[in-house]
């Protein structure tokens, strides 16, 4: 064989090899077809959410993803994050945006309806509700509905002006009057199954999948964004938030944020009345920890009772009598927990069922942990005012164990336990002697009882008396 004839041989493997590479380096995403990423939006919708909604987009614009599937289940919630959050979704050019309230049983309430008509596509499962936007409060007659022009004019404008965007903005007749579809559902807090949804075309589809609801849309270009779909059997990916999303979700949610600024405030009362503990200083932390999640909004009505509260308490600390001030702090604790429940409008849109849960799982910890901080403090107290040991003991009878000599050191038996115990006498085993004082560990016995103590006089006792409660 010539030293040329295997070259042939060697290029076209050569070739082989390098088209090999460079098919294998080729990005494979194409060849797996269109992916979804699916995000669940579940729960009160709060500043967290924005967080979780921002990554999510993010996530799919990076990521080469063809739609974002938003899954609703929640009963509404902050106002200003649901405009934060649709303004996210209407900015997010490139990144179609499908809203789907499933599976059955699901629903998209109140500040949730008003997310699940900013996408550009939407669709319910059967069984499943949108609507109740109507702002109500839960008052001291019980679900009362919202009235200020407004406020009720703030909710129907953000509404219809996401509406009108996605070409949903439609007028509905129903018993023969005859609205805008953003009216019916705020001023008449309009429900919608999802056949009336999508006749009243607040809903595209109806859909009990996430498969089907894309099998639907394929090949439908949106309204607003002007993307054409395309994600018939398309990949569906779970979204997952970073770890300081979730850190945020925990503490933003109104009833943690609540139960940790109530938790707080009692830790820094504790700590005051028995110092030494740490509670203070773990109160603190648990204080800013709820003001993070709380975003810097305490009702000014709240914070003035929380402080009256704090002072009745602290009232109660240094001059305890009945108890009187440490009940009436507690109460006012619990009325600011009342005005500090973050879900009144015109800042939330919720359901009145959610807004009465919400209280009683508050209002319930609030008042337990109030009446166990003044007990504790009851228990505190008590040790502090005890009569000190040195005081008990002297006077009080002991039992001789070992022979005792005048200045030497033996054993007595006081209240079950061996002492050191001196005298200035001989003692027997088994004598009963009389403490007649104390020197660190040590007793100083004796066989004679001390002399009584004297009555001090009429004026001597009440200026004691007086100095005490001044203390």
């Amino acid at each position: 064989m010539t030293p040329g004839a295997g070259r042939p041989a060697r290029a076209v493997l050569l070739i082989v090899l390098l088209t090999s590479v460079v098919v294998m380096a080729m990005p494979s995403t194409r060849a797996q077809g269109p992916r979804v990423l699916l995000a669940d939006v579940t729960g009160a919708i709060d500043r967290s959410t924005v967080e979780f909604i921002s990554e999510a987009i993010d996530d799919a614009r990076t990521g080469g993803y063809d739609a974002l599937i938003l899954r609703f289940d929640t009963p509404g919630g902050e106002l200003q994050a649901t405009e934060d959050i649709a303004k996210l979704m209407d900015n997010a050019m490139t990144v179609p945006i499908l809203g789907w309230v499933g599976p059955t049983g699901a629903h998209a309430f109140s500040a949730g309806t008003i997310l699940f008509e900013s996408t550009d596509l939407a669709a319910m499962a059967i069984g499943t509700t949108i609507g109740s936007v109507q702002p109500v409060t839960v008052g001291p007659t019980g679900v009362e509905p919202i009235t200020d022009a407004k406020i009720v004019n703030a909710v129907v404008g953000i509404l219809e002006g996401q509406m009108a965007l996605h070409g949903r903005d439609n007028n509905v007749t129903i018993d023969g009057r005859d609205m805008k579809l953003a009216d019916w559902f705020v001023r008449e807090n309009l429900n919608l199954n999802p056949v009336d949804a999508q006749r009243y075309f607040a809903s595209n589809f109806t859909a009990n999948s996430v498969e089907n609801f894309l099998a639907q849309a394929d090949g439908i270009t949106t309204i607003y964004k002007g993307i054409r779909l395309q994600v018939a059997g398309a990949e569906v990916v779970p979204f997952s938030a970073s770890s300081r999303v979730r850190l945020l979700e925990i503490l933003s949610n109104p009833l943690v944020a609540s139960l940790l600024l109530i938790l707080g405030i009692y830790l820094v009362i504790f700590g005051i009345s028995a110092p030494g503990h740490g509670a203070e200083i773990a109160g603190i932390i648990i204080l800013l920890l709820a003001i993070v999640g709380l975003g810097f909004n305490v009702d000014p009505i709240a914070l003035l009772l929380f402080i009256v509260g704090v002072i009745l308490i602290i009232l109660e600390i240094k001059t305890p009598g009945f108890g009187v001030f440490g009940i009436g702090g507690i109460v006012a604790i619990v009325l600011a927990a009342l005005f500090l429940a973050p879900l009144r409008p015109p800042r939330f849109a919720v359901t009145p069922e959610y807004q009465i849960l919400f209280l009683a799982s508050f209002l319930t910890p609030t008042a337990f942990f109030g009446g166990f901080l003044l007990f504790a403090m009851y228990k505190v107290q008590q040790v502090r005012h005890r009569i000190p040991i040195v005081g008990e003991t002297v006077g009080q009878q002991a039992t001789v164990v070992d022979a005792m000599r005048p200045g030497q050191k033996g054993y007595v038996m006081f209240r079950g336990e061996l002492w050191q115990a001196i005298a200035d006498e001989e003692l027997l085993p088994d004598t009963k002697v009389y403490i007649s004082s104390v020197d660190g560990i040590v007793l100083h016995v004796s066989s004679r009882p001390p002399p009584a103590a004297k009555e001090p006089p009429l004026r001597s006792r009440l200026t004691f008396f007086l100095r005490r409660k001044a203390a």
